[in-house]
């Protein structure tokens, strides 16, 4: 599943869970990453000490403020970081089996569609991203916007990505979302 910040891929993620999938979180996935002596030094090597807390982890925010500022650094922390995600992410299937759905802003970009079946690619408006994103996160406005700028075309506009893709609208409300959700599954034939 794949969808921009924001969007509502959590909420999404929390029906399946009710209809027996489990859920490979990519996000928690890249909290794990950065965790690894490796990673964090080629993260410290790219971006400065300054990214370290004081507890010597990267911290996170100040990292996203650095990348979000610039494509270029976003780029270099994705070549870093993608690739043992990926293979965490392939590990984790492997044990897993079943239905599992993996959770992932940039499921395409990382290559993790090639792992799927299928697709659902969450969408919503752009201010109710933005209100979200303010509030979740904490963010000002600017901040919100250079995430959400960064994560545009995280889903393909056809479906010429070599898995079926479906887009579901977060617009109106949970039980409107779980309709959708449950009407691409069925059109699927999975059974509920």
């Amino acid at each position: 599943m794949a969808g921009s910040y924001c969007a509502g891929k959590d909420a999404v993620v929390a029906v399946l869970l009710e209809y027996g999938f489990r859920a490979i979180d990519v996000d928690r996935v890249g909290h794990e990453v950065l965790r690894e002596p490796q990673i964090r030094r080629r993260v410290v090597e790219c971006f400065g000490a300054e990214v370290l807390g004081a507890d010597g982890e990267v911290d996170r925010r100040i990292l996203g403020r650095r990348v979000f500022a610039r494509r270029s650094a976003l780029r270099r922390l994705e070549r870093i970081v993608h690739p043992p995600m990926v293979e965490r992410v392939r590990s984790a299937l492997q044990r897993e089996g079943g239905r599992v759905v993996i959770n992932a802003a940039l499921l395409f970009r990382m290559g993790l569609d090639r792992l799927c079946d299928l697709v659902l690619c969450v969408r919503a408006p752009l201010r109710a991203r933005l209100q979200r994103a303010r509030r979740r996160d904490g963010l000002s406005c600017w901040q919100a916007l250079a995430r959400l700028a960064a994560q545009r075309r995280i889903c393909p506009k056809l479906n010429a990505a070599g898995v079926d893709t479906y887009y579901v609208d977060n617009n109106g409300g949970l039980e409107a979302l779980r309709e959708r959700i449950l009407a691409v599954l069925r059109e699927k034939g999975l059974r509920l």
